[in-house]
């Protein structure tokens, strides 16, 4: 396989219904984090690919499984070091609508491994429109390896490739293949490492910690960037921006909440609690200390005050946050049209936002809404949105993933 050529791949896209919009999201941002632009990503599905917040999982008719192109055989480590809903790159092999042809008309890349008997392998069949039976996993994996007649030997434990037969929910059927030795096999979903139930210091309500790696991948955070949450709670937007190598900054209105005072807790159940932790406030800096990252600048304020200024014009090149007035508080309804009102806090975030964050810097935020509502987010003054995602909740509630840039 040639370094310097773009090679085809299929991406294996997380199958929760509730996430696949925000996994198009995420593997937009990231795509765009190392100059591919969305066009180029899904140059061959659309014959004029549409605007970021336009595009749906559901114009996809193959997902969770996309196919597109990647400019060199390491990019796919690139992706997989930061995606939290993609979870393999898949180099391509063939598609079919049957069975019976997905041997015909391989991918001239597929070759040099499917021809080669020194080399080990192994087969995996997924399936995102049913759940298949052992029988039926073996019938499909002899009725397509029968015909290519690939003389690679059988290695279950440590294979050099592993192949891969998916079948998607619209009846097609695709071929494809990844490296097990030659690139370091990936957890399912590194950010397992930081999941809230292992979590050493819990307030009220933390953000997730799957959720909060979402945010960063929207916002494009990277090694160096100066990074704020004016919400920032317990600390888990920073939690994921400080694995990334971000200088984080963050305020909070609740005193308590930030030194552990009643409103905060340790979690006994975490691998991280120690007996030297007994009868200690338990702080926010604990969770940067369990994962060994750097200590953020943390200060007590109130970011809805006209008084709050403690940071440069300019300064940040990407602000995260969660309101605490978003989704797990009353959402203010216009009772005539039927839509979510912003509430002050939100227009108070824009306004430090215009301040703070730098040209070309990223804002990203959660926001409330009732389902399925129209027109829900436009330009807001000094900035362009980017991206905006719905993931409906319980009840009548949706929540936004925004994403904007400052111009």
């Amino acid at each position: 396989m040639q370094q310097n050529e773009w090679h085809k791949v299929t991406l294996l896209m997380n199958q929760a219904p509730d996430m696949a919009e925000f996994a198009i999201s995420e593997i937009i941002s990231i795509f765009s984090l190392y100059d591919i632009s969305h066009t180029k990503l899904f140059e061959d599905h659309y014959e004029q690919v549409p605007e970021i917040k336009d595009i749906k999982s559901s114009d996809f008719p193959t997902y969770p499984f996309i196919e597109t192109k990647i400019p060199n055989i390491d990019f796919r480590d690139k992706i997989l070091e930061r995606a939290i809903l993609t979870h393999d790159v898949l180099y391509f092999i063939s598609r079919s609508e049957d069975l019976d042809n997905l041997h015909i008309n391989l991918e001239e890349q597929s070759l040099q491994y499917i021809n080669n008997p020194n080399i080990t392998c192994k087969v995996e069949v997924i399936s995102s429109g049913r759940r298949l039976v052992q029988e039926e996993r073996v019938q499909i994996l002899n009725q397509v390896f029968g015909k290519l007649q690939c003389p690679n030997k059988i290695d279950l434990s440590n294979p050099d490739i592993t192949y891969y037969i998916l079948l998607t929910h619209k009846n097609q059927y695709v071929l494809g293949y990844s490296f097990q030795k030659k690139y370091k096999k990936r957890e399912r979903n590194f950010a397992r490492h930081y999941e809230l139930p292992n979590r050493i210091y819990l307030g009220p309500v933390s953000l997730a910690h799957d959720l909060a790696f979402l945010m960063v991948n929207q916002a494009q955070v990277k090694e160096n960037d100066f990074v704020l949450d004016p919400f920032a709670g317990t600390g888990s937007s920073l939690v994921a921006c400080a694995h990334y190598g971000a200088l984080c900054f963050g305020a909070e209105i609740d005193g308590f909440l930030l030194q552990g005072h009643c409103i905060g807790q340790l979690n006994v159940k975490s691998t991280f609690y120690k007996e030297e932790l007994i009868g200690q406030k338990p702080y926010v800096n604990l969770n940067f200390k369990q994962y060994n990252l750097e200590i953020p600048s943390l200060i007590r304020t109130d970011v809805n005050s006209r008084n709050y200024s403690p940071f440069a014009d300019g300064f940040f090149d990407a602000i995260i946050c969660d309101p605490p007035y978003g989704i797990r508080a009353s959402i203010q309804q216009d009772v005539q049209d039927k839509t979510a009102s912003r509430t002050l806090i939100y227009k108070r975030m824009f306004e430090i936002s215009r301040r703070l964050l730098r040209k070309g810097g990223r804002l990203v935020f959660l926001y409330p809404i009732w389902k399925q509502t129209k027109d829900q987010l436009q330009n807001e003054d000094g900035f362009k949105l980017i991206d905006s995602k719905e993931q409906t909740l319980a009840d009548k509630r949706s929540r936004l993933l925004v994403t904007m840039l400052r111009q």
